[in-house]
């Protein structure tokens, strides 16, 4: 009898403990999220997948805007203060030194719209409790 049970309930869970796809429908929602992002200039390789009962993991692979990027960081400086700091630059040294202070800082933008992007998928579809988002 336990052995009947045993694969019945197997059997009829075996989708949730394999993860299935989530309908079309569903994956549209949390795509049409990421398309309507400014930051994506494009998306590859979704996976989304039920983890059980209203739980969905989903993960794709994002290629981001560099200028979109580059422009929300330039967003939160003061232009003539990085005026200065570029006319200020009078060596190799001085000039690598800012462009890796700014990399770094773009860097961390990328970062910020990253978790910035994954919180609105997870906002906009409360069923999804797992993002994965891949810089490409």
């Amino acid at each position: 009898l336990l052995g009947s049970v045993a694969t019945f309930l197997i059997r009829r869970n075996a989708n949730f403990l394999v993860g299935r796809s989530i309908p079309e429908d569903r994956l549209k929602q949390i795509m049409d999220v990421l398309e309507q992002d400014i930051m994506v200039r494009s998306i590859h390789d979704v996976k989304a997948t039920e983890l059980g009962a209203d739980t969905v993991r989903f993960k794709a692979e994002i290629n981001f805007d560099g200028r979109e990027i580059t422009r929300r960081h330039l967003s939160r400086k003061e232009t003539a203060q990085l005026l200065k700091e570029v006319r200020d630059i009078q060596t190799p040294e001085e000039l690598e030194r800012f462009l890796m202070d700014h990399g770094e800082q773009i860097i961390d933008t990328l970062g910020q719209e990253v978790d910035r992007i994954e919180r609105n998928i997870k906002n906009k579809n409360p069923e999804v409790r797992h993002v994965d988002l891949e810089i490409l």
